[in-house]
């Protein structure tokens, strides 16, 4: 049985906590309203060199993830909106753009928990205006320090606010 796309949960720190060791007082909101489609690029960095020997070398430097969230539509009732607000008008850059973001992969609906990772990211809107279906403030998450596997409560994820437990 595959999974289905809301199988996966992503949710950015609204109190923007920049620290794996600040998740006790993150207030995490689900990305994804008005989004139909959103990926992590993982963004593989590999070099394939070819020596004299006619033999390929790869070099694997690891990955510089990153994920598109558009559109993002201003709302007022949202925790996250006046963050990208002030990160788009005000032209914040530095510590003041990164975050925690919590990912969520439900492989059971009737398990208790659920695998977690936190990570530590940046939050850069691209722009901001759009057209005619309104007010739209798209925006990239980049993987940006630590990350940390664990779990996360099925029942603080239907509260809306997933309370992460760091793995071993």
């Amino acid at each position: 049985m595959k999974l289905e796309r809301e199988a996966l949960a992503t949710y950015l720190d609204t109190a923007f906590n920049t620290k794996i060791d600040q998740a006790e007082s993150a207030a995490f909101e689900i990305v994804g309203d008005d989004i139909e489609e959103m990926s992590v690029e993982l963004n593989a960095d590999t070099e394939q060199i070819k020596n004299i020997l006619g033999q390929t070398k790869t070099k694997d430097n690891g990955y510089a993830p990153s994920m598109d969230a558009e559109p993002f539509y201003a709302d007022p009732d949202k925790a996250l909106y006046p963050k990208l607000r002030d990160i788009a008008m005000d032209r914040l850059k530095g510590d003041k753009c990164k975050t925690l973001m919590l990912e969520v992969i439900v492989e059971d609906t009737e398990a208790e928990t659920h695998s977690a990772w936190l990570r530590e990211v940046t939050v850069k809107p691209q722009s901001y205006g759009g057209g005619t279906d309104g007010f739209s403030i798209p925006f990239t998450v980049s993987e940006d320090g630590a990350s940390k596997k664990g779990t996360v409560t099925a029942e603080s994820m239907k509260t809306g606010k997933p309370k992460f437990t760091a793995g071993a």
